[in-house]
């Protein structure tokens, strides 16, 4: 590393902001520590190497006793919001508002920063935007005067994810600047613009994070990974835009429908020293041409000026590509402001480390041609001081630009009305009456919930020249063919594209097209959100659909369920793999219930396999009525008949459910299973892999372990024996641990005693299911036969969404469902099922026992081709024809690998009954299992014949 002393030069441009001030008084003791904590000359720029004194204002030098980006020192919320306040109460400039709870009850805080003149009229600026971001209510004229008075909204996320320390540390000394700095660059920003700060976008992860700081701080530098930030999800609840789960972001985008704002900028860290958002591309193919610019455009101007001040390390486009929208502040860009993000060099805390970089990050490229360098000195300050110039710079361009950017949110706008009146698609329907009742009604509310206008249909619907599939269980519609006419009953719900809105509407709906040649990403490509809700949708090409007569949906849509006839020995309740089949008989778990195991029929109404019979002898007196009102609640109907259906069926009996997380590794895709199984009523007990060793696991029926990053060798070993005991427990020094669940050492796996437990407990008659990268654990640690992971060199599946068959429709597993479904894969596993029993030498009764106890029951597949429906899939070959859910005989229980991902981020909905399925029929997984066929046996033994010497 080059080093550079500080001069009297650089001392004398420490004082460049107090000219064109009335005399500013500079603290300078706050200057002197800035330069005192930042490592090298060159990370620091006359913008942000002072703070100026105020008499009525509190410095964060004042409030906390040191400066920000001090080293050592991390702030918890209560902290961070306790300044805040003290500013609002100090400042006319300054007002606190607290916009919702986090799932633990603390308070998500926005920060309000412009001159007092324009906090005085906020309410008439934040109409201005709202007009501005619906054309459809304003002449042209109207539109000019509002903005030549409006002014933009630039609005900051900062701790959305939580080991990225810096941001709420930073944003604290810029809201202080923001306030009583007096220079032009920062009249102008006030005076231009409505700052608005997020300042702890995820507060219960951030107090985790200040914790696990300083306890490793307490014990030599080592402690706890932060494997919890929020209560579901890590990394994560920056992907929640699609299924809009967790509280932070339903907050957020209610904001954002509150103010319309113009930009929106999150706050991250990662890569050195300063990454400002543009993105190689593909962009996501949906977004106006505008915003693209925006990116660009504010981009470009912050490497300008940031290099020019002589900064390294300040670069834009080789790291993030601009296709997935399910991003935070995508909330921003599919509704027609701009979405951006920094990645500023951090250290994962507030200690200065010296720091050794790869050279794919040092390394001269045209859009870096002033990289980081090799080696470097970083501090929390060096973050603070990058991370606050990039953002000043921002905002004195859009205060330059201000006119720019209020019109082209209004432009954007009134492209999208534009578009949906002269461009196809011109709307999507969605009709009432399907198979799956409540999903449908669900996906509605979801698309109200994002803010989409939803019509309904008060006239029969048709339409010609419409897209030749229809989006409905990744089937194609067989009346969906150009040139025909598709007629859809009334009542049906309409999704207009003559809407501000468009851009979202498509992103949700219509498919991703991810380009066959462009580089994949790090994140999903494909979620098309009828698909994998299995929700008949159909995108209408016909300009004709926007003259139908439809009225304005004013509040979310409630299914109807109900109970007929009553008095009747015998209900009846249609599986139609919606999430009510399970949650009612959890909810009714002392009703006695059987399942059919065939379909059939009852007068003209045709049930599915797996359908609910509910006999009333021999079942609780009230069991009619609390029938009715579980109906009514769910959204279910149920039907009352007079004579038990002819058809072959077992008791249903409510299991016993262990979730697994883990220690060793992030839980957060266990997070999301529990997610669903808490907002469902999905009872459960929450397990670590290392319970498997002491709890006693014939207290469950069914043992669930989702994907992990840990690998089986890790699961087992534990991540290291190294040093001291780690715990993850709550205490009066470190009290925001061990709220989800506790344990004395992370480091620990299950060791060979869980795994041989959980092994007997599978052999005993328990299940076992696994999921993704975890379908590995089982077929290493030898708990399986008869099934592998196939390697695969070509195969590109990221995040996509594909077609699976069921190929065995008498396995309970896939009670309900059609031939064909819409799921989630991501890359792996690619499983691989050996059948082979033995040969012409080896006896009938071996290979029917064999058969019978050993060799797998594929139970949906992967079809050989036409795989793919949305997103992107290269090397299809490699996975076509490839088992998606298998179920494993082991012993007297089952080990049910899912290959696909049947319960990612709350978008797939429509594979929830797949497991909900193996739940239910835990102890019934044998029904209808399938008889060993005659095959051709091979003339002579070989040893190299697959799976012949294993047979043997």
């Amino acid at each position: 590393m080059i080093t550079r002393k500080w001069t009297a030069v650089t001392v004398g441009v420490l004082l460049w902001s107090a000219v064109g001030t009335a005399q500013q008084a500079m603290d300078t003791t706050y200057a002197q520590k800035i330069r005192a904590y930042t490592t090298d000359p060159r990370f620091l720029n006359e913008m942000v190497d002072h703070l100026p004194l105020s008499e009525t204002v509190p410095s964060p030098l004042q409030h906390f006793g040191e400066i920000i980006g001090a080293p050592g020192v991390l702030h918890y919320t209560h902290e961070i919001y306790g300044y805040y306040r003290a500013l609002d109460q100090a400042s006319p400039r300054v007002k606190v508002r607290t916009v919702g709870q986090t799932e633990e009850g603390r308070d998500l805080l926005e920060v309000i920063l412009a001159d007092s003149a324009t906090l005085a009229n906020l309410e008439t600026y934040r109409t201005y935007l709202n007009r501005l971001a619906d054309p459809r209510t304003l002449s042209e004229q109207e539109a000019s005067e509002i903005i030549e008075q409006a002014k933009p909204i630039y609005y900051l996320t900062a701790g959305l994810h939580s080991p990225e320390t810096g941001p709420p540390e930073m944003l604290m000394e810029l809201a202080y600047r923001l306030a009583v700095e007096e220079t032009p660059l920062i009249q102008a920003i006030r005076e231009n613009v409505i700052t608005i700060f997020v300042p702890v976008t995820e507060p219960d992860g951030r107090d985790r994070m200040v914790d696990t700081y300083y306890y490793r701080k307490a014990h030599r530098d080592v402690g706890p990974n932060l494997v919890y930030w929020g209560r579901y999800v890590a990394h994560d609840n920056n992907r929640d835009g699609f299924g809009l789960t967790l509280a932070l972001t339903r907050h957020l985008l209610k904001s954002f429908l509150h103010w319309k704002q113009t930009i929106w900028h999150d706050l991250h860290e990662s890569v050195p020293y300063l990454y400002t958002s543009t993105g190689t591309g593909p962009y996501n193919e949906y977004i106006d041409p505008i915003t693209i610019n925006e990116w660009h455009n504010l981009a470009h101007a912050e490497v300008t000026q940031l290099t020019k001040r002589g900064m390294p390390g300040v670069w834009t486009h080789g790291f993030y590509n601009g296709w997935a929208a399910n991003y935070l502040m995508w909330i921003a860009n599919t509704r027609n402001a701009a979405g951006r993000f920094y990645e500023t060099f951090g250290n994962r805390g507030a200690d200065t480390y010296e720091r050794k970089l790869p050279k794919r990050s040092t390394s001269v490229k045209w859009y870096r041609p002033n990289p980081p360098w090799e080696k470097v000195k970083w501090s929390i300050r060096n973050n603070t001081n990058y991370m606050q110039s990039g953002v000043l710079v921002a905002l004195k361009y859009t205060a330059d630009y201000r006119r720019d950017f209020v019109e082209n949110f209004y432009l954007k706008s009134k492209n999208a009305v534009e578009k949906g009146r002269t461009e196809a698609p011109y709307a999507w329907v969605i009709p009432r009456e399907q198979r799956r009742p409540v999903a449908t009604a669900n996906l509605v509310n979801l698309l109200l919930q994002q803010g989409l206008e939803v019509h309904q249909a008060e006239q029969d619907l048709a339409w010609s020249r419409v897209s030749p599939k229809a989006q409905t269980n990744g089937q194609a519609d067989p009346d969906q063919t150009r040139g025909q006419t598709r007629r859809v009953p009334k009542g049906a719900y309409v999704v207009r594209m003559d809407q501000p809105y468009r851009t979202l509407a498509r992103v949700l709906l219509d498919k991703q097209n991810f380009p066959k040649d462009a580089r994949p990403p790090y994140d999903d490509t494909g979620w098309s959100l009828p698909l994998l809700h299995q929700v008949q949708v159909y995108r209408v090409d016909d300009p004709k659909i926007l003259q139908a007569r439809m009225s304005l949906l004013g509040a979310p849509v409630q299914p109807e369920g109900r109970v007929d006839g009553a008095g009747r020995p015998y209900y009846l309740v249609n599986h139609n793999t919606e999430d009510h089949v399970a949650v009612l008989r959890f909810k009714l778990k002392d009703v006695n219930m059987l399942a059919a195991e065939r379909p059939f029929k009852v007068g003209k109404r045709q049930f599915a396999a797996g359908s609910l019979i509910i006999p009333t002898q021999d079942n609780p007196e009230d069991t009619f009525d609390r029938l009715q009102e579980a109906a009514r609640e769910l959204g279910v109907r149920v039907h009352g008949v007079s004579r038990r259906p002819d058809v072959p069926t077992h008791a249903l009996e409510v299991p016993r459910v262990g979730l697994v997380h883990t220690w060793v590794s992030t839980p957060q895709d266990a997070g999301w299973w529990r997610y669903a199984f808490d907002t469902l009523g999905i009872p459960y007990t929450h397990l670590s892999e290392q319970d498997l060793a002491t709890v006693d696991l014939a207290q469950f029926d069914v043992i669930i372990l989702p994907r992990t990053w840990a690998s089986p060798q890790r699961l087992v070993a534990g991540a290291t024996e190294v040093g001291d005991p780690i715990p993850w427990q709550n205490s009066e020094e470190f009290q925001h641990l061990g709220k989800i669940d506790q344990t004395d050492d992370m480091r620990r796996g299950m060791g060979y005693e869980g795994l041989a437990r959980l092994k007997t407990f599978i052999q005993r008659g328990g299940v076992f299911i696994t999921e993704g990268s975890t379908c590995a654990f089982p077929i290493d640690m030898a708990i399986t036969r008869n099934v592998s992971i196939r390697p695969t060199r070509n195969l590109q599946a990221r995040g996509t969404v594909l077609r699976a068959t069921v190929t065995d429709s008498l396995s309970p597993i896939v009670y309900g469902y059609l031939d064909t479904l819409a799921v989630y894969f991501n890359q792996t596993p690619v499983l691989r099922v050996n059948k082979n029993v033995g040969n012409y030498a080896t006896p009938d009764w071996f290979k029917d026992e064999m058969w019978a106890r050993e060799v797998p029951r594929v139970v949906m597949s992967f079809p050989k081709k036409k795989l793919l429906l949305s997103g992107m899939l290269r090397g299809e070959k490699e996975l076509a024809g490839a088992p998606a859910v298998v179920d494993v005989p082991v012993g007297d229980g089952h080990v049910v690998l899912f290959a696909i991902r049947p319960f990612w981020r709350w978008e797939t909905h429509g594979s929830h009954a797949l497991v909900f399925n193996t739940l239910l029929h835990w102890n019934d997984l044998r029904v209808n299992w399938p008889e060993r066929k005659e095959e051709e046996a091979p003339q002579m033994p070989s040893h190299e014949q697959e799976g012949w010497w294993e047979n043997w």
